[in-house]
């Protein structure tokens, strides 16, 4: 057993833009998208799909009841002539012919049943299938709703830096004037100010599009103001990477979904199998009909019964190039599962590694910011004795700026990494 065990402290906490009762957290958002979302709906229409197919199917097992009506104008009429005895009319030329027919398979050595199996597992595959569009969809709705948070944060940390900056340009200026700064101190102040617009202007385009995609995710429009909370919290977390692979080898969707194609071809070469098969039916008309002596032109009551039997004899090889097809596709399955379960224990490696350097980063991030912290607590100290030019405190202030923003973006990255263990696994929002 290969074992790994982080422990997490809880290093930070994010507010989305409203943290009152009103806001939506990450978990009412994946369920809100679970339920509205029309590619949910769209899985469950394939599911009623294939289950209406399994009753179709089945239907061949019922009575096949049908009602005709027939005319038939003839002529000649077969009519002879007796001397002495008249003119002979043995048939109408209207005929007429009403009956209720029914039809009944006893026996077809077992394709219906093979075709209900098929069709059942058809059935199987759309389930499956649901639970993967929502694995997608909640990965999705999670990665969106943190980037929203990441990027509010994110110009929280760039409006700070403008208002400092623009402070530090009225104090430079005061300077200037006092005759213990120049203006290419101001100017420089002023460049910075500039870039950090810039840097606002392009982080704040990137959080409206993330908000039209968590928009769209959940049907809100444009006109419903959009409030969220959440938080970059860490917990403490053991990886157990053979455990990991065994879980997700048994609840991951992409593996049950090649193991019902496994078996769905099977079931298709058991299905070809049975092409040539026999059939013996019963059938069964009653109705009403002329042409009955004495009086052929009045309608009578008539039945019949009987057996149908079907033998087919030569079909020109259709039904074993049928098996064949079947079983390549058997085999075409069975090395899709192979591949599938490779790829789920690579999946989990990779997203355990991926949890392991986030966290690395986090904490890399960390002493870099509190480093970044004390640089400008001792460059202001100093600029205010003159120990250190203006470049000096402004190079320290962008670089706790850029520490700030990266050691959130490193948060962000962890706890997206643990998500992502948790689709690696099969176990997000998968129920």
């Amino acid at each position: 057993m290969n074992r790994m065990k982080i422990f997490l402290p809880v290093v930070f906490l994010l507010s989305g833009v409203a943290a009152g009762q009103d806001s939506m957290t990450v978990e009412q958002a994946v369920q809100r998208v679970l339920q509205t979302h029309p590619a949910i709906e769209q899985a469950l229409a394939s599911t009623r799909a294939a289950e209406a197919r399994v009753s179709q199917t089945s239907s061949v097992r019922l009575p096949e009841i049908t009602t005709e009506a027939d005319y038939i104008h003839i002529g000649p009429i077969p009519e002879f002539n007796l001397p002495v005895l008249g003119n002979f009319v043995l048939a109408p030329a209207d005929n007429y012919d009403a009956h209720v027919a029914g039809k009944y398979t006893v026996f077809d050595f077992g394709k219906t049943s093979a075709a209900v199996d098929l069709s059942q597992s058809k059935v199987q595959t759309s389930r499956d299938a649901i639970e993967l569009t929502k694995t997608n969809l909640a990965l999705q709705t999670i990665r969106t709703f943190y980037s929203i948070i990441l990027l509010q944060k994110s110009l929280q940390v760039q409006d700070e830096q403008i208002e400092a900056l623009t402070q530090h340009i009225s104090i430079t200026q005061k300077r200037v004037t006092a005759g213990s700064a120049t203006n290419f101190d101001v100017l420089t102040t002023q460049v910075r100010v500039a870039s950090s617009q810039n840097q606002r202007v392009e982080i704040q385009n990137s959080l409206q599009k993330q908000e039209s995609v968590f928009r769209q995710l959940l049907n809100l429009s444009t006109n419903i103001p959009l409030m969220i909370r959440g938080s970059f919290q860490q917990a403490a977390l053991s990886l157990d990477m053979d455990s990991l692979q065994q879980i997700a080898l048994h609840q991951r969707a992409e593996l049950k979904l090649a193991h019902d194609a496994e078996e769905s071809a099977k079931l298709q070469k058991n299905a070809s199998s049975r092409g040539n098969m026999p059939s013996l039916k019963l059938i069964a008309a009653y109705g009403f009909k002329n042409g009955y002596e004495p009086n052929i032109y009045l309608m009578r009551g008539n039945w019949m019964w009987g057996a149908q039997a079907q033998i087919p004899l030569f079909d020109g090889g259709r039904v074993s190039h049928q098996e064949e097809e079947a079983q390549a596709a058997i085999e075409s399955e069975q090395a899709h599962t192979q591949d599938a379960e490779r790829q789920i224990r690579s999946d989990v490696e990779q997203s355990v590694a991926d949890v392991q350097a986030s966290w690395s980063k986090v904490q890399i991030s960390d002493v870099q910011l509190q480093q970044a912290l004390d640089a400008v607590t001792i460059a202001r100290t100093r600029y205010e004795t003159g120990s250190v030019t203006n470049l000096d405190l402004l190079d320290a202030e962008t670089a706790e700026s850029s520490a700030r923003l990266m050691s959130l973006q490193a948060l962000y990255r962890f706890v997206i990494s643990k998500y992502e263990l948790d689709r690696a696994v099969g176990a997000l929002f998968s129920n």
